[in-house]
C-alpha cells in the first residue's frame, strides 16, 4: 500500500498539478516580501530573507501532504467520486486570500452536498462523506503539528490601544498548501471489477490570529493544540458515526460547527485572560527582540522588563527612544532587566554605528497619551 501512495504522490509532482504548487510558491513569496519590509520598518532588520521563508513553506507543506497521504492509507480512506471531493478541498484556497475567515471545509461539504442535489438530483453517497470528514479530521492533525514546529516568519509585533490603556501583542499569519493523494475506487468492467488509483487533493490551510496574551512560542503552541484536538474530534466522531450510516448526514451539522468554534475558543481564552504586554511606570516591557541583533545574543528577549538603563532606574519612555533609533556613533548600553520568570538579568551590548538596536518595547501608557497629546510622537 505505501508503495502505490509514494507512486502515486510522485505522480501527483509529475502533473499539471505542480503548475498550482508553483502558484501557490509565488503568492507566499510575495506575502513573504511584505513581511520582511513591515520587520524591517519595525526593528530595523528582517531575520530572514523572503526565498528562505517561501522554501519551509513549500517544503512543511509537501512533507505534510506526504503524511496525511500515509495517515489516509492507514485509515484505508478511499472515495468513489473524485470530482466533489476534490471540488471542497480546492475551495479552501480561500484561506491564502483575505476571505480567509469564511473558510469552513465542512460548509463547503455541505454546499456542494445541496448543489448535487438541486442540480443533479442526487446525494454524496454516505460513505464518501465520512470519508471526507476522516480525511479533514486527519489533516487538522497535520496542520496543528505543521504550525507547531514551522516557527520560521508569520510573525509580527503590533501595538493595541484598548481603554487608555496601550498593549502589545504579535499578530500570526502562516499559510500553507497541503498536496496529498487519496484512494479513489473506479469501476473497471465486469472482467477488471474494480480497481484503486491514488489521485491528487490539493488542500490550502491558514491561521491568522492576533494574540495578546500568550507570548510568540506560547501563542503558537496552544493555537497548535487547539487545531490538533478539534482535529481529533472530528476523527473520531466520523469513526464512531461509520459504525451507525443512518446518523452519517449529522456530521453535515456537527463538523461545520467544529470548525467554527476553534477559533472561538482562542478568542474566549484570549479574552478571559489579562494582556501579558502591558508597561508600568517603574517597568518597560520588551515586546520583540531581533534575533541576530547585539541585545539578543546578549540574552534580551521578548517578554523581559526593564527596570534600570545605563544605571538609571525607572526608565522612561522618552530615554529609550534615544536607543531605539539608528545611532551615527558607536555606544554600548547596559541594562537590568527581569524575565517573565522573575528573574534578574544584566544585558550590556554595543550598537554599531549605522545599525539599530532591534528592540521593539511597549511604551507606558500614561507617558505615551501624554506625549502623542502634547505633539512629540
Amino acid at each position: 500500500m505505501y508503495s502505490e501512495i509514494l507512486q502515486g504522490y510522485r505522480s501527483l509532482l509529475h502533473s499539471p498539478q505542480w503548475i498550482i504548487l508553483i502558484a501557490a510558491a509565488v503568492m507566499f513569496y510575495i506575502k513573504n516580501v511584505q513581511e520582511a519590509s513591515l520587520r524591517k520598518l519595525v526593528l530595523g532588520e528582517s531575520e530572514n530573507h523572503p526565498l528562505v521563508l517561501t522554501f519551509y513553506q513549500v517544503f512543511y507543506g509537501l512533507v505534510g501532504g506526504f503524511a496525511i497521504s500515509l495517515l489516509a492509507g492507514m485509515f484505508q480512506i478511499a472515495f468513489f467520486t473524485y470530482l466533489e471531493v476534490a471540488i471542497i478541498f480546492m475551495l479552501s484556497i480561500f484561506s491564502v486570500t483575505r476571505f480567509s475567515g469564511y473558510v469552513n471545509v465542512g460548509f463547503h461539504a455541505l454546499s456542494v452536498f445541496l448543489l448535487m442535489y438541486l442540480l443533479q438530483g442526487r446525494l454524496i453517497s454516505s460513505h464518501d462523506l465520512i470519508q471526507i470528514f476522516l480525511f479533514l479530521g486527519i489533516s487538522m492533525l497535520v496542520q496543528g503539528l505543521i504550525f507547531l514546529v514551522s516557527y520560521e516568519g508569520g510573525t509580527l509585533p503590533v501595538l493595541f490601544s484598548r481603554k487608555e490603556e496601550l498593549r502589545g501583542g504579535f499578530r500570526m499569519e502562516k499559510s500553507f498548501m497541503l498536496p496529498s493523494v487519496t484512494a479513489f475506487v473506479t469501476a473497471g468492467g465486469s472482467i477488471l471489477g474494480s480497481s484503486l488509483l491514488f489521485l491528487p487533493v490539493l488542500q490550502f490551510f491558514s491561521i491568522k490570529e492576533t494574540v495578546m496574551t500568550f507570548g510568540k512560542k506560547e501563542g503558537r503552541f496552544v493555537l497548535s493544540a487547539l487545531k490538533i484536538l478539534f482535529g481529533t474530534m472530528i476523527l473520531l466522531l466520523s469513526y464512531l458515526i461509520s459504525f451507525h450510516m443512518e446518523w452519517t448526514y449529522l456530521l453535515l451539522a456537527l463538523v461545520p460547527t467544529l470548525l467554527y468554534l476553534e477559533p472561538l475558543v482562542f478568542r474566549y481564552m484570549e479574552k478571559k485572560r489579562a494582556p501579558k504586554f502591558v508597561s508600568s511606570e517603574e517597568e518597560i516591557i520588551v515586546l520583540e527582540v531581533r534575533e541576530n541583533s547585539g541585545a539578543y545574543l546578549a540574552g534580551l528577549r521578548s517578554g523581559d522588563r526593564i527596570y534600570q538603563v545605563d544605571g538609571k532606574l525607572n526608565p522612561t519612555y522618552k530615554n529609550l527612544l534615544a536607543f531605539m533609533g539608528t545611532l551615527s556613533y558607536e555606544r554600548t548600553i547596559s541594562l537590568e532587566v527581569r524575565s517573565a520568570d522573575r528573574v534578574h538579568k544584566s544585558i550590556r551590548f554595543t550598537i554599531l554605528p549605522g545599525t539599530s538596536t532591534g528592540i521593539l518595547v511597549v511604551p507606558p501608557s500614561v507617558e505615551f497619551f501624554q506625549m502623542k497629546k502634547d505633539g512629540k510622537l
